[in-house]
């Protein structure tokens, strides 16, 4: 079993808490800050499976309270798509993990969604074609570690509202972080000595997320969508800071 001080501990649980109200109420920012404190005390390729099974039940309880605004027209073809995604990453996070290639392609979709010129087409896909989101969540979020920024983009959109995008944004991060568990217990990661670690952050998750929620039905959906740009851009440039400094 792995051993922290109290502070660290305290540390980690108070983040917990916390990126999970953001992540509730805005749908961003929440797993990659957390990621990001997570990095200043564990290693890259211990990181990614853990902070899986933390934000695998972080966004597992957002979908549990926000269950009725499921979009199955959405979530069908992800979930198709996710599959061969993630079976294509299992072959290739041991290579892929430690390089910079998919924070890149991340911040390219986060650059393009934020400032794309009018002449060029967004990324409000037709719902059939979340196959392909779901290829390239499926792929990128085994081997990047967060989902946030990968879905993110494909949710600046006005035809749906935010508890719709929250929702739906949080079932397909579930089904991405849970696939992350069977695909490291492959590559002979050992979670045990990391299992009260997970436990009192997911204590700390429910609460979090139980927050979240209030904050999310008192916003407007005007207000939501500029929190939701805002984060989006936030989380582009610390993804940006990480690479080049």
């Amino acid at each position: 079993m792995m051993t922290f001080s109290y502070l660290t501990m305290a540390i980690l649980v108070g983040f917990s808490f916390f990126t999970s109200a953001l992540s509730a109420a805005t749908g961003m920012g929440g797993g990659v800050l957390l990621f990001t404190v997570m990095t200043l005390y564990f290693p890259i390729n211990v990181i990614i499976p853990i902070h899986g099974i933390i934000q695998f039940f972080n966004n597992f309880l957002t979908l549990s309270f926000l269950r009725t605004h499921l979009k199955r027209s959405l979530m069908q073809p992800f979930l198709l798509g996710s599959i061969p995604g993630i079976i294509l990453a299992s072959f290739l996070v041991n290579k892929l993990i430690k390089t910079g290639a998919p924070q890149i392609i991340i911040l390219s979709l986060i650059i393009y969604s934020l400032f794309r010129p009018k002449r060029l087409p967004d990324l409000e896909l037709q719902h059939k074609n979340f196959f392909w989101v779901g290829l390239i969540t499926g792929f990128l979020g085994i081997i990047a570690g967060a989902i946030d920024p990968v879905l993110a983009p494909f949710f600046v959109r006005k035809d749906l509202s935010k508890e719709e995008i929250i929702a739906n944004k949080a079932a397909m991060q579930a089904i991405v972080h849970f696939a992350k568990i069977p695909v490291f217990l492959s590559l002979g990661f050992n979670y045990v000595p990391y299992l009260s670690f997970c436990l009192f952050t997911n204590f700390a998750c429910f609460f979090g997320t139980r927050f979240g929620i209030v904050l999310l039905r008192k916003m407007s959906e005007e207000i939501f969508l500029k929190v939701f740009k805002f984060a989006l851009a936030a989380t582009g440039l610390r993804m940006m800071y990480k690479l080049f400094y």
